[in-house]
């Protein structure tokens, strides 16, 4: 008997007395907006990307596997290299690139080639904002004049701190731009 009494006074206290200690008390309307759909398999949302700058860029003849190749190449450069130790292309990190291309390549772009210095410039950025590294080379991003890429860079940035910094810190946003990307593949 003695042993069944001294069983009960050790039982676990909830480290927080003022909370309850069964999360099952959560409002529903609470937790119905938490839940979220976040992920979408890469592959797809770069054919996503892809077909969303064919059509943002009508003028151009470009496909999208295109788009995918150029970030795919960067890609395996920087993991060949050793400068990232998995690949960097995920779905959060197609996503924050898109919020980029969506905001910063015209429509009015006169060539592929310039089509691909906007991206190239956005893709680092993207690497750059969200990777886990301290420092990507700029060469495998690098079309065209060093001052124009870091001229671009900056102004890329100026235009869309606050906006980066908001799909980092508020999931509702991030799931809005995921659920955008993912009906231009509808």
């Amino acid at each position: 008997m003695a042993d069944n009494a001294l069983k009960k006074s050790r039982k676990r206290r909830h480290c927080c007395p003022d909370l309850p200690a069964k999360r099952h008390l959560i409002d529903p309307s609470q937790s119905s907006q938490r839940r979220l759909v976040l992920y979408t398999p890469s592959s797809e949302l770069l054919r996503c990307l892809g077909l969303f700058l064919r059509r943002r860029c009508y003028k151009l003849d470009l496909s999208p596997t295109q788009v995918k190749g150029w970030l795919k190449n960067i890609d395996n450069y920087l993991l060949i290299m050793g400068y990232q130790p998995v690949s960097f292309l995920s779905s959060g990190s197609v996503v924050f690139l898109y919020m980029l291309c969506r905001d910063l390549i015209s429509p009015e772009a006169d060539s592929v080639e310039q089509l691909q210095v906007s991206l190239l410039t956005c893709y680092f950025i993207t690497h750059c904002y969200t990777g886990n590294e301290n420092g990507y080379p700029e060469t495998p991003f690098l079309l065209g004049s060093r001052k124009a890429f870091w001229d671009r860079c900056l102004s890329y940035i100026s235009i869309m701190s606050s906006k980066m910094m908001q799909i980092n810190s508020n999931r509702q946003i991030y799931s809005e731009t995921l659920a955008e990307l993912k009906a231009v593949g509808r």
